[in-house]
């Protein structure tokens, strides 16, 4: 229960600290709300006038601790540019960024696990160096790059797939996967590259270990020891790079949305940057740093499960 505690705890200053910057940077940025709504049109007392009926005319601290104490109430606040909650814009726009990350991640983990094995079974040989050539390949080319050829090679080039197109999972639950394949194969393959490498040393270096040779030694199959003693030992470090893993596929989803023209959380997230919309950027800001913390909360977890000497006090 303490352990509990405690992560709830971390989670809630994290997300604190987050939100503050976040607020803190829109004061130090320069550009006006109002004056953006209004149009360059507008008279001096008009902005005055919309200032004040949207309360940017308040201190920093006055409306982080209103925006604060609405958020501890569940209510994100209102856009200042859509009028209209938070909570309600996030949530129209979310379900396709998460959709993107979770079959990201879902390849990456598919992908990697039987490559990093392949490669540790016989290092220094062909597939080993194999392997390695090509994930360093991939390595080199970050998300967005990777979004911009897979568009014009397979998209414009080949017509593997119409460039631009989205299918929302309202139409066709099906079309709005396939719509959504590309873009997360442009994620996960440099993510592949990294956690398949990772598994390898992991693997490598527990077989190098004693306990290894007294499972042989019992007459275990090199399958047989890989399955019960070498990757359960293996989990603790890879479930840490899982979770890192995690974390940076879900920046990368924001990068590739606006390549892919994908309406996800990006595209409301660069207008609310744009146009100063502090509490739209603010509460998408949030989300995004929760998932975060959620990621490496259930890193903890299954750190917890699979390893008996991480207790949970």
């Amino acid at each position: 229960m303490n352990y509990f505690l405690r992560r709830i705890l971390q989670l809630i200053g994290t997300l604190f600290v987050v939100s503050l910057i976040t607020f803190a940077a829109f004061y130090i940025i320069p550009g006006d709300p109002a004056r953006v709504i209004l149009g360059p049109e507008a008279t001096e007392a008009q902005v005055e006038a919309l200032r004040e009926e949207l309360g940017l005319n308040r201190s920093m601290l006055q409306t982080f601790s209103d925006w604060l104490t609405g958020t501890l109430r569940g209510d994100l606040g209102e856009s200042l540019i859509f009028r209209q909650p938070v909570t309600d814009l996030v949530a129209q726009k979310i379900p396709v960024t998460l959709t993107i990350a979770a079959m990201s991640i879902f390849m990456t983990i598919i992908a990697a696990f039987p490559l990093g094995i392949a490669a540790a079974r016989k290092p220094g040989k062909f597939a080993d160096q194999l392997i390695s050539v090509i994930g360093h390949f991939f390595l080199a080319f970050p998300p967005i790059v990777l979004a911009l050829v897979i568009t014009l090679l397979l998209g414009l080039t080949f017509k593997l797939f119409i460039a631009g197109e989205y299918v929302s999972y309202t139409d066709s639950i099906s079309g709005f996967i396939a719509s959504l394949f590309f873009p997360s194969i442009a994620v996960a393959i440099p993510k592949i590259a990294v956690f398949q490498k990772f598994i390898r040393t992991s693997i490598i270096a527990e077989r190098s270990k004693d306990y290894v040779r007294t499972a042989k030694s019992h007459g275990l199959s090199n399958m047989m020891v890989m399955i019960r003693h070498i990757l359960p030992n293996s989990l603790v470090p890879i479930i840490t790079v899982l979770s890192i893993v995690a974390s940076e596929i879900l920046g990368g989803v924001l990068v590739v949305e606006m390549v892919f023209n994908i309406p996800g959380i990006s595209r409301l997230l660069i207008f609310g940057i744009e146009n100063r919309d502090y509490p739209l950027t603010a509460g998408i800001v949030l989300y995004l740093a929760v998932m975060t913390v959620i990621v490496y909360f259930v890193a903890d977890i299954l750190h917890s499960l699979v390893d008996p000497r991480i207790r949970l006090k």
